[in-house]
């Protein structure tokens, strides 16, 4: 039986690598080498970072979809900016192995260069942590967590083998990207949506051994019923709140407020009191507390009132990309739309991931957009990754 096992994994690994290889030479390079005229990217806002080819009706239909997601972005001690993405879609053998790209930019945003491209390594976080960038992510969809290092901003990367060199847990994990959160002398990522996993902040995060995995929040208290989907959380902390994760509610625009508990393999199940509103909670949406106004911030897709009947469900509404404050996570309000098109059916920006840099927001999004061509079957269906800044973004706070 573990001989067949080998034969069949081997053979779903070639067909990794295969992919792999279809994605670097024909999706990769699409800008530069297809016709003048064929791709029309001027209408499409911000930066385009990376690109895949919309596929065709009839490569969807055969199982051979590839599409873009998953990205994030992190401001480098030197002042460049890091973004990582990766694929998914039937075609992308993101179920066995994922492919993610690194990019940097050294002109702060209007550039962007190919780093290097990683595979075991799906849904990334990206994350300087004294000094040395890491991507704290999974080997696939799902799969096991994994971090790797760079020392040299992006180009070269350790290899998680074994439990001292990044491969931090075994077995079938998911997440999505977020931006981890030094608090109480320990460094914290949402894994999921219901746990958190952490370490010392002085520990080697290679090392499975510093890292610890939380129980799963019991979400039983939930105001809207049974088998809610709960996942894709984020993590924020500040000196008044302690660490809390923040999840999507899958089909309502809300989040469950779940704390990290006395012991950092332990959170606090929510109360009934502790399921909150926000404007696009109902897809994955990025937070943090920025220190400088002690306010917490969202990037979010909220469904504006214009778009509440388009036939679509919320959760798949994702035309519209609007900053969020809060002062105690309970709270939120929208202070601005930095992002929207008109064409719901198709077009969104979505997954956003920020840093802040100085008195700036820089933005990264997963992003639906019709450039020529075959268009993106759905908002959701994305085939760019999309570079943004707001500008002085505190001014937009309440």
């Amino acid at each position: 039986m573990k001989a067949v096992f080998k034969y069949l994994y081997a053979g779903a690994r070639a067909r990794v690598l295969f992919n792999f290889v279809v994605v670097q030479l024909a999706c990769i390079p699409l800008v530069s080498c297809l016709p003048d005229g064929e791709r029309d990217a001027r209408g499409v806002p911000g930066v385009i970072v990376h690109q895949v080819d919309t596929p065709s009706l009839l490569k969807r239909v055969l199982g051979r979809a590839v599409y873009t997601t998953s990205p994030s972005i992190a401001v480098l001690p030197g002042g460049d900016y890091v973004i990582s993405a990766n694929i998914f879609g039937r075609g992308s053998g993101a179920d066995i192995s994922g492919t993610t790209f690194i990019y940097r930019s050294a002109d702060k945003g209007g550039n962007w260069q190919l780093l290097t491209t990683l595979l075991d390594m799906k849904r990334g976080s990206l994350f300087v942590h004294e000094g040395s960038l890491y991507i704290w992510g999974y080997t696939a969809a799902p799969g096991s967590i994994v971090i790797r290092k760079s020392e040299d901003g992006g180009h070269s990367w350790t290899t998680p083998e074994d439990g001292t060199s990044g491969l931090l847990r075994e077995g079938r994990f998911g997440g999505t990207p977020c931006n981890p959160v030094v608090h109480g002398e320990r460094l914290w990522i949402a894994q999921g949506g219901r746990r958190v996993m952490s370490a010392p902040a002085d520990a080697d995060l290679l090392s499975a051994d510093s890292w610890l995995l939380s129980n799963a929040a019991d979400t039983a208290s939930a105001p809207f019923g049974e088998k809610l989907i709960v996942t894709e959380a984020q993590v924020a902390a500040s000196s008044g709140t302690g660490v809390v994760i923040l999840p999507k509610i899958g089909g309502h625009p809300y989040t469950v407020l779940i704390r990290a508990g006395a012991g950092p393999a332990e959170v606090i199940h929510p109360a009934t009191e502790d399921w909150i509103r926000i404007p696009g909670g109902e897809k994955k949406f990025a937070a943090a507390h920025d220190p400088v106004s002690n306010r917490f911030i969202a990037l979010s897709n909220p469904v504006m009132p214009a778009f509440a009947e388009s036939g679509w469900p919320p959760e798949l509404i994702r035309n519209t990309a609007a900053l969020l404050s809060s002062d105690d996570l309970k709270s939120w309000s929208m202070n601005h739309i930095f992002l929207h098109s008109d064409n719901v059916d198709y077009e969104a920006f979505q997954y956003l991931n920020f840093d802040i840099d100085g008195e700036d927001l820089v933005i990264v999004s997963r992003t639906a957009f019709d450039v020529g061509g075959t268009r993106p079957p759905r908002g959701h269906d994305s085939n760019l990754i999309t570079f943004h800044r707001i500008n002085d973004f505190r001014r937009f706070l309440d």
